[in-house]
């Protein structure tokens, strides 16, 4: 299912943190949106699932502003793995990925056994089976990262939303995340901090800083030495195949801030059809 964010501007305390935003994410393909700290990537997320109204601009999912669907409608077209779970829940592991089949229920609807079967597939691919009556209070932060993951696979959205997914996961756990993202038959919008888990599992990927998009497409194309030093303020050198970058980092010596790198004249972007 195609989203698209058309001119997004989102105001917070008088100040705009997403400014004109424009981007299109294309059935089934996994994009993902990367920047330094408040550069807007989860704000301009937060306007597809809802969690935020822009002052100007639409997002439409299949067409359909996003905001014109009833609650339960938006709650099948849209999943989100948020980045930082909640820990004052008083539910089960299983109880948790279980609230995934909510949309999908009559009100006051009984867990069929189709409902048992997506839950216990979702534990499994996530890699949680054997935490299901665990409760999510007592688990560890990675631990309930994938609880939040099976959550969203039972929910069985056409769009997936991933705000920071490997936050709190060790590199082992990033990699098993990310590569059961790349097999959901979805369309998945991820905010990442880690450019090399976007340069291998991300088809598109979106460069913002201080609120604007400055570059897309991708990755081996997007992900260029001066477009990293001007963004992201480091230096890098890619290293290997560069059809899948892998990049080592360095500080640079300047002391420029991201507000500053984002108002400097950007790198020059060939234009190709948005993502």
């Amino acid at each position: 299912m195609r989203v698209d964010f058309e001119n997004i501007t989102v105001t917070l305390g008088g100040r705009d943190v997403v400014t004109d935003a424009s981007v299109t994410v294309q059935s089934g393909r996994v994009v993902g949106l990367v920047g330094p700290n408040g550069s807007g990537k989860s704000t301009l997320l937060r306007t597809l699932y809802r969690a935020l109204a822009p002052k100007t601009g639409t997002v439409r999912v299949d067409g359909s502003d996003i905001r014109s669907l009833s609650g339960r409608q938006a709650a099948r077209t849209v999943s989100v793995m948020l980045q930082d779970p909640p820990t004052d829940f008083d539910l089960s592991v299983e109880e948790t990925v279980m609230l995934g089949r909510a949309p999908h229920h009559a009100t006051f609807g009984r867990d069929t056994t189709d409902d048992l079967r997506i839950v216990d597939e979702a534990m499994a691919r996530t890699a949680i089976s054997e935490l299901a009556d665990r409760m999510v209070a007592t688990l560890s932060g990675g631990q309930r990262q994938r609880v939040m993951l099976a959550r969203a696979l039972a929910q069985q959205t056409p769009v997936m939303v991933l705000d920071e997914p490997s936050n709190h996961l060790d590199i082992s756990h990033q990699h098993e995340l990310m590569s059961t993202v790349r097999g959901i038959d979805c369309t998945v919008i991820a905010a990442l901090h880690d450019l090399n888990l976007a340069a291998q599992y991300c088809d598109s990927v979106v460069v913002l800083a201080a609120g604007r998009v400055v570059a897309a497409g991708p990755p081996a194309d997007v992900f260029t030495p001066e477009l990293i030093r001007t963004t992201f303020g480091v230096d890098a050198r890619i290293l290997g195949d560069t059809t899948e970058p892998v990049f080592a980092f360095r500080r640079l010596e300047t002391t420029s801030t991201p507000a500053d790198r984002a108002s400097a004249q950007p790198p020059e972007i060939e234009s190709r059809p948005s993502p």
